[in-house]
């Protein structure tokens, strides 16, 4: 049977547009998951994150609840317009006062904190002004990069900069993310930019910070062609290429690679790259976090950018109940990847990892959510087989503590280990939480 060594970090995941609510409270700025939800057609029923599940005022509840579970560590995200309104400039005290709450709990309760500075909020002042492709976005991201790492460095041990930037794409290129912009070109630079953001970011923390370990979380989505045909194959480098590698290339390599750069040349997105980018962008890295559900699987004669609503359409047959591909096996792909082609002696954090319930489960179906525990099992057994073949995996993270607010889908995707009803708010852990905290214990199942 699996099982992890002593030191290995067991934890849970949440990001703060998703679960902290207070949309508006305490001088906290609009960002453009606010603007995007706001707007009608955007997400799912016209139910904006405005209360999400109100964690900003349930904070000690949610603690609570992981350290219930016996969770080591807690990975969560600052929001930047809670603690630059304007997205630079004058920062908000109440902002930052909250943090200082949520950190201080984890901490007395024995809960490592894990950081993530961005994960997807941008501040819509900043967006006003022309957001993740404005040149100057970088500078903007290094500005609130430093105040925070400056206030919260002496107490976190563990930081990323960005999560999984390709959102930059899938917001700026595709339009199906905040801001709703559907420009390619847009979105090329706007990943580019993020990466030298995240390059800065790490300048900034290494200074503030010296002590922590400093990654960046990336979601690898591996593609697997549906034939051994040269076109179904030439669509699967094409998608990882535009999108995991991207980031691979850039942040570890110092520059895309050839295949990346015709790609774009020929898709006419090629990003402007400035002076010093490749070598800000490729800062080193403590660790990297790897963020893995599954795979995809791609047929160039029934090719859909968006993939995520293909889900069925292909021959496995191994499919859960929301619609998904059950493939444990990709995280294995996904360690094994990074390790070989990329970086063998980086130490790895499977940073996110869940499954959504199914559309139209009773509340007992949610709660007694046996799937979510063949799930992680799953993953967690081929993570422990990668670890057994040389990989150097240092902790888990499950996605969710709790049911949020699931960006464009709303309130519809549940992903959490602890039910939330979204009318009362009220917490109730689900045999998943509680099978959790037996593997954590017992440091395996």
């Amino acid at each position: 049977m699996p099982t992890f060594p002593f030191d290995f970090v067991f934890g849970v995941a949440t990001s703060a547009f998703q679960i902290e609510g207070a949309w508006d409270a305490d001088g906290k700025g609009a960002s453009i998951w606010d603007t995007f939800g706001h707007m009608p057609g955007n997400v799912d029923g016209d139910v904006p994150g405005d209360v999400a599940c109100d964690h900003y005022h349930r904070y000690p509840e949610d603690i609570a609840l992981m350290r219930g579970m016996g969770c080591d560590s807690y990975r969560f995200s600052f929001s930047w317009p809670r603690i630059l309104p304007e997205g630079v400039g004058q920062a908000n005290p109440l902002g930052l006062d909250f943090y200082d709450r949520l950190v201080d709990a984890m901490l007395e309760a024995g809960i490592v904190p894990n950081a993530t500075l961005y994960h997807w909020d941008l501040p819509q002042a900043l967006q006003d002004r022309g957001g993740w492709p404005h040149p100057d976005s970088p500078q903007w991201f290094a500005e609130y990069a430093g105040l925070v790492a400056s206030r919260f460095g002496d107490r976190i041990p563990l930081w990323s900069t960005l999560n999984e930037p390709i959102s930059l794409w899938v917001g700026y290129g595709m339009g199906v993310f905040a801001p709703g912009i559907a420009d390619p070109v847009l979105g090329r630079q706007a990943m580019h930019n993020g990466l030298v953001a995240h390059g800065l970011g790490v300048m900034q923390l290494r200074e503030a910070a010296p002590e922590a370990d400093i990654g960046l979380v990336l979601d690898i989505w591996k593609r697997h062609p549906s034939s051994d045909s040269d076109a179904d194959q030439a669509i699967a480098d094409r998608d990882e290429d535009t999108s995991f590698r991207f980031f691979l290339d850039g942040a570890l390599r110092g520059g895309y690679g050839a295949r990346v750069v015709d790609t774009l040349e020929r898709e006419g997105t090629m990003p402007v790259v400035r002076d010093g980018d490749f070598a800000t962008m490729s800062q080193g890295l403590d660790y990297l976090g790897l963020n893995v559900y599954g795979r995809v699987v791609v047929d160039a004669q029934h090719y859909n950018p968006e993939w995520w609503v293909t889900a069925g359409q292909h021959p496995s047959g191994n499919y859960l109940q929301n619609g998904m591909e059950f493939y444990p096996k990709s995280v294995y792909d996904a360690i094994m990847l990074v390790r070989d082609e990329y970086a063998d002696d980086l130490p790895l954090f499977i940073t996110e990892n869940g499954v959504a319930d199914g559309d139209g489960l009773s509340a007992d179906e949610c709660l007694n959510d046996a799937e979510r525990i063949d799930y992680i099992r799953g993953f967690l057994t081929w993570i422990a087989r990668a670890m057994d073949h040389g990989a150097d995996v240092r902790g888990y993270y499950a996605w969710s503590l709790i049911d949020n607010y699931e960006w464009a889908a709303a309130f519809t995707k549940k992903f959490g280990l602890v039910h939330v009803d979204p009318d009362t708010l009220e917490r109730t852990p689900k045999a998943s939480a509680r099978w959790y905290a037996k593997v954590i214990e017992a440091r395996g199942f």
